[in-house]
C-alpha cells in the first residue's frame, strides 16, 4: 500500500505492508515543492518514484491512500485527479483524523494503552486531544486562542486537564505526533504531572501517510458478495440433506445400543432394566482353534491277588516242606498209585505243602 501525505510544503509518501502494519513504513521518501510547482505536481512525482520502487521490491500497489492538510475539498480533489493520472491504482482520500487513528491503532507500542493523550500539529495549530484507539474516535480536543500555546509549563497541562475532564476518560500514555525538535523536554514534563509513561512509536514522522495507506487497505478489502436468490434454495437443500444424515446416523446409533443391550440379557420390554450408554463396539477377536480339553476316563477296577504272606502268621507254622535240607519223598513213597500234593507218606503222614512265604536259603553244593 502507498500512503501519501501534503502538509507544510512538502510531501511525504511511504510504502506499508498491509499485512503487517505493525512493522510500519519500510521505504519512505520526502519530497518539497520545486519553485513554482503546485503541490499536485509533487504528489504525482512522488507517486511515479515510489511506484519504481515498488517494482523494484516485487511487488504491486494496490491502493494509495491521500491525505490533504491544510486545504479545501477543490485542492484536494487536483491532487487526486493528478496521481490518478499517473497510476493505474485507485485513489482513497482519507480525512487527517482518521489517518491518526489508524497510524495509532496499528503501533505496537501503543497495543496496551487504547486510552491516549495526543499533542498534534495542524497547519501550524496545536492541539491537545484524548483519544480511544479502540473505536477510533477522538473524545475530545482543546486548542488554544492562538497558532501555539504560549507556554509549555502552564497552558499545556491546563489545556490537557481540559480535555480529560471532557472525555471522561484517564489516560495511559502521552504521544506527541508532530514531534518538533524541544519538543522532548515539555513533553516527559507533561507526562510526569499527569502520571503516564511518553511514548513515541516508530515512524512518528512519517504518521500521516502510514496511517492514510492503512485505512485505504481497509476500505479496499474484498468484500463477499451477497448470495443470489437461487443460492439460498441450494442453501436450504443442503441444510435438509444434513437434517436427513443426522437423522440416519441417529437411528443407526439408537439400532447399534438396541442390539448390544438385548445381547447383554435386557430387553426393551423389560420395565426393570434401564438401558445405560453403551461402551464402542470392538471388533470380534480372529478366530482360534479349539483348545484340547482332558476328558476323564473312568478307571477299571482292577482285581489284586491278595498277597499269602501279607497277613500275619504264628511263628510256630510247620515250615519242614520249604526247608531245603528236608528230603522230599517222591511220589513212589507216598503210596501206590498216589502222587502229588495230598499223597500219603509211607509212615501215613500227609507231608505238608510248601510254604510260598518261607525264606529261600542257599544251596549248599
Amino acid at each position: 500500500m502507498l500512503g501519501i501525505a501534503v502538509d507544510d510544503g512538502e510531501v511525504c509518501a511511504v510504502l506499508v505492508d498491509a499485512d503487517v502494519p505493525s512493522l510500519g513504513p519500510f521505504d519512505s521518501q520526502r519530497l518539497v515543492p520545486e519553485r513554482g510547482a503546485a503541490a499536485a505536481d509533487t504528489a504525482a512525482r512522488a507517486v511515479v518514484a515510489m511506484t519504481e520502487r515498488a517494482a523494484t521490491a516485487s511487488l504491486a500497489i494496490q491502493a494509495i491512500g491521500l491525505t490533504v492538510t491544510p486545504g479545501g475539498a477543490d485542492e484536494t480533489q487536483d491532487i487526486a485527479a493528478a496521481i490518478g493520472a499517473v497510476t493505474d491504482s485507485a485513489v482513497q482520500v482519507v480525512d487527517l483524523d482518521d489517518a491518526r487513528l489508524a497510524y495509532l491503532a496499528g503501533a505496537p507500542e501503543l497495543s496496551s494503552t487504547p486510552v491516549l493523550a495526543v499533542h498534534t500539529r495542524t497547519g501550524g495549530v496545536e492541539s491537545a486531544s484524548i483519544v480511544d484507539t479502540g473505536s477510533r474516535a477522538v473524545l475530545a480536543s482543546v486548542s488554544p486562542s492562538g497558532d501555539v500555546f504560549g507556554g509549555y509549563s502552564e497552558s499545556l497541562p491546563e489545556a490537557m486537564d481540559e480535555a480529560i475532564a471532557r472525555a471522561g476518560r484517564t489516560p495511559q500514555a502521552l504521544v506527541f505526533l508532530d514531534l518538533q525538535p524541544g519538543d522532548a523536554g515539555p513533553a516527559r514534563e507533561l507526562a510526569t504531572i499527569l502520571g503516564v509513561p511518553f511514548v513515541t512509536p516508530h515512524g512518528v514522522p512519517w504518521h500521516r501517510a502510514t496511517g492514510a495507506s492503512l485505512v485505504a487497505a481497509k476500505r479496499t478489502e474484498p468484500v463477499a458478495a451477497a448470495a443470489p436468490a437461487s443460492g439460498r434454495g441450494r442453501g436450504a437443500a443442503l441444510l435438509a440433506a444434513l437434517v436427513a444424515l443426522v437423522a440416519i446416523l441417529g437411528g443407526g446409533l439408537a439400532v447399534a445400543v438396541g442390539g448390544i443391550a438385548q445381547t447383554n440379557g435386557s430387553t426393551p420390554d423389560d420395565p426393570g432394566t434401564s438401558m445405560s450408554p453403551s461402551a464402542p463396539a470392538q471388533e470380534p477377536a480372529p478366530a482360534q482353534e479349539p483348545a484340547s480339553v482332558a476328558v476323564p476316563v473312568p478307571e477299571t477296577p482292577v482285581a489284586v491277588t491278595p498277597d499269602p504272606c501279607e497277613a500275619a502268621r504264628p511263628v510256630s507254622w510247620p515250615a519242614r516242606a520249604s526247608d531245603p535240607d528236608l528230603p522230599v519223598p517222591s511220589g513212589t513213597d507216598r503210596g501206590p498209585g498216589i502222587t502229588g500234593p495230598g499223597a500219603v507218606g509211607p509212615d501215613g503222614a500227609v507231608p505238608a505243602e510248601p510254604d510260598p512265604c518261607a525264606p529261600e536259603r542257599p544251596v549248599v553244593p
